[in-house]
């Protein structure tokens, strides 16, 4: 049977991110990407004035249905999760399926601060969350409000990231931290169980704003590893078919806002993961 991900996340009418990358990209690999949206915007945050549905009930319906059906998943892949009862309708949904891989982006913020719309106990939420997880994917600034450490953004230093990475490993024995901005790169750490926090992967540092490249990213990873790679190949795959994205896009003055230019790069991931 063909191999499958739940992907909870949100979706943008307008815009490429979250589950408008994710449903191409994992596609594009050779799995179902089977969508379930926790909110329904009209365009991605960057547009003023975009609406918002929120789709608890729904999620709570659909969860109901795929258990009537007996539903089961290679990997249950979260991203946005727009309020602690949506957590914890995931929660309670992942204990059903010890079959699945759980990778876990916990998307709250970024440059040091939570999004819009979060508060503070927000993070101790997602914490229960990530203690149901076998892999999570937070940027430094998402591991910094997980571990409870106080975020640098610049001249941090290896044993900062090891100290974030322990606090971590409490919750799940695998992590991906993402967004490590250094002097001319953007690198990926790995930690996995016991052992220390290395430097897997990095790419090139582009000063511009871009949209959507976490979910890239993110969606990669989660294909690669079900699909059977080792976390730091499906890190470094995922860094490195990124930033092909990211330069496909940054030439293009408006393309940016909408997202990345990913689709003419969709071909590489196709022939990567053919065989």
């Amino acid at each position: 049977m063909q191999k499958r991900i739940l992907c909870i996340n949100d979706i943008s009418c307008m815009g490429k991110c979250s589950l408008t990358v994710a449903l191409p990209v994992i596609s594009a690999m050779g799995i179902e990407a089977v969508a379930m949206p926790t909110a329904i915007l009209s365009a991605h945050t960057v547009f003023e004035g975009y609406t918002f549905y929120d789709t608890t009930a729904q999620m709570q319906e659909a969860f109901s249905h795929f258990d009537k059906l007996g539903e089961s998943f290679d990997a249950i892949y979260t991203g946005y999760l727009g309020s602690t009862e949506q957590i914890e309708l995931v929660r309670r949904f992942i204990s059903k399926h010890p079959e699945s891989l759980i990778i876990t982006d916990p998307v709250m913020g970024d440059n040091g601060r939570l999004y819009s719309g979060f508060d503070r106990d927000y993070p101790r939420a997602i914490r229960e969350l990530c203690c149901c997880s076998d892999v999570l994917l937070p940027n430094l600034t998402e591991a910094c409000f997980i571990a409870e450490m106080p975020y640098i953004a610049e001249e941090f230093s290896l044993d900062y990231l090891t100290h974030i990475a322990a606090r971590l490993s409490r919750l799940s024995d695998n992590s991906v931290i993402t967004g490590v901005r250094e002097q001319e790169h953007i690198a990926v750490y790995t930690a996995q169980h016991d052992q220390p926090i290395k430097r897997t992967a990095a790419s090139r540092l582009i000063n511009k704003q871009l949209h959507g490249t976490g979910d890239v990213f993110a969606s990669v990873f989660a294909g690669m590893m079900v699909l059977g790679k080792e976390l730091t190949e499906a890190a470094s795959f995922a860094t490195e078919f990124t930033e092909m994205c990211i330069l496909n896009t940054v030439t293009d003055p408006k393309a940016r806002w909408y997202g990345l230019t990913f689709e003419p790069c969709l071909h590489t991931l196709y022939e990567k993961c053919r065989g």
